[in-house]
């Protein structure tokens, strides 16, 4: 049988495999050593912690609501939520000491190494503030709670200990005679694929909505907003960045051992190229950039292309990085078109940037990356990171559909204001004139109503009139 390895361990399997090392070494073996962790640990959760406060910032400045409360509530019981669902539950299935055939983990001891307690941790505060990006403002308070509950104490951990997990199935597996391994060193299955699937499948349930512009918050996308909407896409942008740093024993066991520089250089210029096509494309295609909409979907442009890297940050050149985020970047660009054009809402456009580029980076890591170990059975180490993607997906979309499906049948979906707007957008849609499917799509020249932040236009009922679909998103889009 012939055996090959796919990738080097990721930082996290570092970090487990050295703490199983000193347990079983303890001399008491009634007792646990506790590593008590990395200054690496600390930068993840603090820089993770600000990450969340930016998806507030960023959903205050691009979410039209009657109650600006309602966002700011959801994402602080939201954190809540998040933190005990995961470490009470959570943890023990994602990196529990033992494993039930790669599929859960379990253990009788609550903790025995913190920096994985806290590795998971933010991998479940990034994903469930992406998550509420998208159903923000809109979803029932009871809908949110469980939500929340069952991705972080259940499903996400689940992924965890398939992808990260030494023992996981998708982490270490004999597949046609190939010793294969799938990757996912920053996230985008665990964290942006999975998240970004659950809210786009929530969105898709919650519909249309149609909102008077004088009943919409008048701190909602207020003027102060154009600069705390930037503000908060730099912080999301400091969380994605942390999330991916290296413990020490990560650059200990390698060589040459300067991962951490590598990591925060790819990291930096894939944001960066993703920033310049974007505003690049803006430029060639609708001549125009200079107003807030087209801004902050440049400033997403960049975080698509972070997001690009993050599967195999460790192991892409530079040279690679800007390859990978570039292409990712064009993709963004133009899938972000089309859902502006659509009946979906997204008005962060996590759609493009995390659901679409996670998706078509991991299966592009075992493509482009030179340094992963490929040997000679490349095709085969290909196709198993392209079925892991595929399960990944799969059951994210039918765990997202059994919820709100059982949710919009309990009439628990919405909250009161959203059920008004919904019923709302329902009866005018059938006074409308009709389009065609590929009419809607396509037509990136048809001009759009939206608001831009400032009081002032709401006050006076005045809406922003544009040429170009780029100033995309407004509140008044059914």
């Amino acid at each position: 049988m012939n055996i090959t390895k796919m990738f080097e361990f990721t930082n996290i399997d570092y970090l487990e495999q050295e703490n199983d090392d000193l347990i079983d070494n303890w001399p008491d073996s009634d007792h646990i050593h506790v590593n008590y962790g990395y200054i690496s640990s600390f930068l993840r959760i603090i820089l993770v912690l600000l990450c969340r406060l930016g998806f507030v910032l960023v959903q205050l400045g691009t979410i039209p609501v009657e109650n600006v409360y309602r966002i700011i509530f959801y994402n602080i019981f939201d954190i809540g939520n998040t933190v005990l669902s995961y470490l009470l539950l959570g943890y023990m299935i994602s990196f529990g000491k033992s494993s039930f055939n790669g599929w859960v983990g379990y253990s009788s001891d609550f903790s025995y190494n913190l920096d994985m307690a806290i590795f998971g941790l933010c991998a479940s505060l990034i994903g469930t503030g992406q998550i509420s990006t998208f159903l923000a403002g809109r979803i029932h308070l009871v809908c949110s709670m469980f939500t929340t509950f069952a991705y972080t104490a259940c499903f996400q951990p689940f992924l965890m200990h398939w992808i990260w997990n030494q023992q996981g199935w998708m982490k270490k597996a004999i597949f046609l005679d190939t010793e294969v391994s799938v990757q996912d060193f920053g996230g985008n299955l665990v964290v942006h694929l999975s998240s970004s699937v659950i809210g786009a499948i929530g969105s898709i349930f919650l519909g249309r909505r149609l909102i008077k512009v004088k009943d919409v918050d008048e701190h909602s996308l207020s003027r102060e907003h154009s600069g705390n909407t930037l503000t908060g896409q730099i912080f999301i942008l400091l969380g994605y960045i942390a999330f991916t740093l290296p413990s020490p024993d990560f650059e200990d066991n390698r060589e040459p051992k300067n991962y951490i520089a590598n990591i925060m250089l790819n990291n930096v210029v894939a944001f960066a190229t993703g920033i310049l096509i974007v505003s690049f494309l803006h430029l060639m295609i609708f001549r125009k950039i200079y107003n807030y909409w087209t801004i902050v979907r440049c400033f997403q442009g960049g975080l698509a292309g972070t997001i690009a890297v993050a599967a195999a940050v460790e192991l892409y050149s530079h040279l690679e990085s800007i390859v990978v985020a570039a292409v990712v970047s064009v993709l963004f660009f133009f899938v972000s078109i089309l859902i502006h054009n659509s009946a979906l809402e997204d008005n962060s456009n996590l759609i493009a940037s995390h659901l679409i580029g996670s998706f078509l980076a991991s299966f592009m890591c075992p493509i482009v990356a030179h340094r992963a170990n490929l040997d000679s059975n490349k095709k085969i180490h290909i196709f198993w990171q392209f079925i892991c993607i595929l399960v990944v997906l799969a059951v994210t979309a039918v765990f997202a559909w059994l919820i709100f499906l059982i949710f919009d049948l309990a009439k628990l979906l919405r909250n009161k204001e959203e059920v008004l707007n919904h019923r709302r957008a329902t009866i005018l849609q059938k006074f409308l004139p009709k389009k065609g499917t590929l009419e809607r799509l396509f037509m990136i020249d048809s001009k759009t109503d939206h608001i831009v932040p400032g009081e002032l236009n709401r006050r006076q009922y005045v809406i922003d009139k544009t040429t170009n679909t780029d100033e995309s998103r407004g509140s008044v889009s059914i």
